[in-house]
């Protein structure tokens, strides 16, 4: 979204205030950085060429001008991001002034993954430095919404413009590096196998009262039966009936240890078809029957539903 520059000016006095302030360092798991500045300027003019040690991103946001890297010019307009790399001279011109967001980084290298570490470097060495109509993109609607939380009358902690900042700092990389060492399609793959799994397993355990086909939970995940099973195959080493079982009986030696509820009550709400199956498929993998196991566990003693 593409504003005006007037009622933006005490959006920006206070993004300046509180980021600059609260916002100087960045940390995720696999994702580190030092914030040099902030900048959010309602008009900026000509600047004399320099150079930076680290990478300053920055967003029109109104107004026209052009960015000169290395004695290469590009137009700048509303929605074009832009970014100087560590080493590059450059400088800015505007005879009438760009409405500007800027933001002053230096990845912390030691507190950052390989694949990150990777990527930065690509950036510093082949990214490209003028982007257009980005209106609509990831980066530009991040800037939007930082300057969006300063809004009159609103207040957000402080996790709020941390997620936001680290957000825009990944989409900065992502928008201006040429091509990042991410994930391989084949861990792509593999996450996305894992992932029909685990909600295939949320669903069964929040449904076991009811009747859990393989057909249902398969179709439940937009998928097969066929390839429900080698996904239980392969990411759980069993079968989806015998995950079921477990999952079953899980819940039943839960109920058995925990509740006064009747056996008859207990077969039922843990899915079981009649009282006979459950005794049938609760005596075969624990070895003992549940009227056994629940008088046994309380006369020794425990109140506990571990194996």
């Amino acid at each position: 979204m593409i504003r005006d520059k007037a009622p933006l000016i005490h959006l920006y006095k206070r993004a300046n205030a509180e980021m600059n302030h609260s916002l100087n360092h960045i940390e995720q798991a696999e994702l580190a950085a030092h914030i040099h500045y902030w900048g959010f300027m309602p008009q900026h003019f000509d600047n004399t060429e320099h150079k930076h040690s680290f990478f300053e991103a920055c967003y029109v946001m109104a107004g026209h001008g052009s960015y000169i890297e290395d004695d290469i010019q590009y137009e700048l307009e509303p929605g074009t991001i832009f970014l100087s790399r560590p080493g590059k001279l450059h400088h800015i011109k505007s005879q009438k002034g760009l409405s500007l967001c800027y933001v002053a980084f230096e990845p912390e290298e030691s507190a950052c993954s390989e694949m990150y570490r990777q990527s930065f470097e690509l950036l510093a060495e082949q990214g490209t430095p003028v982007i257009h109509e980005t209106a609509m993109q990831p980066t530009s609607l991040l800037w939007d919404s930082l300057i969006a939380l300063f809004e009159p009358g609103k207040s957000y902690p402080l996790l709020a413009l941390q997620s936001t900042a680290v957000s825009l700092i990944i989409s900065i990389l992502v928008a201006h590096a040429p091509k990042l060492p991410i994930e391989s399609d084949n861990t792509k793959k593999t996450n996305e196998g894992a992932a029909i799994v685990h909600q295939a397993e949320l669903f069964i355990k929040d449904n076991l009262s009811e009747p859990l086909t393989l057909l249902r939970v398969a179709s439940h995940q937009h998928i097969t039966p066929r390839h429900l099973t080698r996904l239980f195959s392969k990411y759980r080493h069993q079968s989806f009936v015998h995950y079921v079982q477990e999952q079953r009986v899980q819940k039943a030696k839960d109920l058995l240890l925990n509740t006064d509820r009747q056996i008859k009550e207990i077969a039922a709400v843990c899915g079981f078809e009649s009282v006979h199956y459950f005794t049938r498929v609760f005596t075969a993998k624990l070895g003992v029957t549940p009227a056994r196991f629940r008088r046994s566990q309380f006369t020794e003693g425990r109140f506990d539903s571990s194996p």
